[in-house]
């Protein structure tokens, strides 16, 4: 039996640059691993199953754990199966990532359990026809992403930076979200440029501040739900020194100076969202 966990991300700066000919967008991400994670646990099988915590989720192809394992099962002509357990503790629809890193997780555990090496080079030509997002969470940490979000560069570790991510009590379809995309916008945003004191090319002893944070699916998905501004201030007013949505929503972050100062946000926030979380960067 092999146990992982699958963490979240959040994303510290999202701008779309494009859009391809096939349809699908190009991007500028700053993505960033969380302690908040899924758990997976791995058994030896003949064939292939899946068990879910969440009894509304789908446990055939259509949950990417599944889609994972079999894609992955049917590259490497594996004749072995398993039976995966998935603990959910991401909320789905929240912008975080969860059935990516999920994805991510059975591709890199499954060739442990069948006793198979598998290049990561191989896994990631299998990860981008999962989704852009789960080539990140096979590598995780911080990382600069470009084209669909598949192309990554892997930046320098931040020092362990407390967070408190809330998520509303609703999803945001990403489909929906991108529906409202009208390209070209004013004026594109992008990542500072080296020699400034941004986090995406500081040294690792610098943090995160509101100057770096962007995410550009906040002014499409902000007018059709009004409580996520209000989130956003709320964890403003509730002294985080900055916030931010992660990905197409609905989750929203904010950034807290220590852990000490984090549980003071989160226990304001609290009083009104039941589902927050005070998590850090890994």
């Amino acid at each position: 039996m092999i146990r992982v966990t699958a963490p979240a991300k959040i994303n510290f700066f999202l701008e779309i640059t494009g859009k391809r000919p096939d349809g699908y967008h190009t991007l500028s991400i700053v993505f960033q691993t969380i302690s908040l994670g899924d758990g997976l646990t791995f058994q030896p099988a003949r064939d292939l199953s899946l068990v879910c915590s969440d009894v509304t989720l789908p446990t055939d192809e259509r949950n990417l754990v599944m889609k994972a394992a079999l894609l992955l099962r049917q590259a490497l002509k594996e004749p072995q199966g398993a039976k995966i357990h998935l603990e959910k503790k991401v909320p789905a629809g929240a912008g975080l990532g969860g059935g990516s890193s999920d994805a991510a997780a059975v591709l890199l555990t499954l060739p442990k359990l069948w006793k198979r090496d598998v290049p990561l080079d191989h896994l990631a030509e299998l990860a981008v026809q999962l989704g852009a997002d789960v080539s990140f969470f096979l590598k995780g940490g911080l990382c600069m992403a470009s084209g669909i979000g598949e192309k990554l560069t892997p930046l320098p570790p931040l020092p362990e930076t407390w967070l408190v991510l809330v998520y509303p009590g609703f999803g945001v379809s990403t489909k929906e979200a991108y529906a409202k995309v009208r390209l070209p916008f004013k004026r594109v945003v992008m990542p500072a440029k080296a020699g400034t004191q941004s986090i995406f090319w500081a040294p690792a002893s610098a943090g995160v501040t509101s100057e770096d944070l962007f995410n550009r699916f906040e002014e499409l998905v902000f007018p059709d739900h009004p409580e996520l501004p209000r989130l956003k201030e709320r964890l403003l007013q509730a002294g985080a020194t900055g916030a931010l949505m992660s990905g197409s929503g609905s989750a929203i972050f904010g950034l807290a100076s220590s852990r000490v100062h984090g549980e003071q946000i989160l226990a304001q926030v609290q009083k009104t969202y039941n589902q927050a979380w005070l998590v850090h960067t890994i």
